[in-house]
């Protein structure tokens, strides 16, 4: 449907918004600038946790596409991890509940903590899902040999 009126690749046309929640996005004119200010705060920013949980719930709320935002947004979490040498993050369905309801605290309130805090249990939960790849891992080499 977006390739039919010209969508992809390029920053919303409409106004958008998220099922099942009260957000007002940022409005379609104001996207290119909204976006322009985020990156210039985030070059100004340390690079931690606190601040791609606070890059990351702003981008989600400027919301520049017409669809796929939530994917743009994920990747460009797992981007900013490997650029600041930060254990990673992946959203899973272990916690997207919990994701998407400190997503929407952190655009209503401000409050990053609960945000950073299920960010935190992602990292963890990656980290122990590759540690139990690479003894698999170990072990098939080991078959192999």
């Amino acid at each position: 449907m977006d390739d039919e009126i010209d969508n992809i690749g390029k920053w919303k046309k409409y106004n958008n918004r998220l099922s099942k929640t009260d957000l007002k996005l940022c409005e379609p004119y104001l996207v290119e600038n909204s976006i322009y200010n985020l990156l210039e705060d985030w070059k100004q920013n340390k690079k931690d946790i606190y601040s791609i949980a606070d890059f990351h719930q702003k981008f989600e709320h400027i919301h520049p596409f017409q669809d796929g935002n939530g994917r743009i947004g994920r990747f460009i979490i797992l981007r900013q991890c490997l650029e600041n040498n930060i254990d990673l993050i992946a959203i899973d369905d272990e916690y997207n509940k919990e994701y998407r309801e400190a997503l929407y605290e952190a655009q209503t309130t401000g409050d990053l903590e609960q945000l950073v805090y299920i960010l935190e249990k992602c990292q963890k939960r990656l980290d122990e899902k590759l540690e139990s790849y690479i003894s698999t891992i170990k072990q098939v080499t080991k078959e192999v040999e």
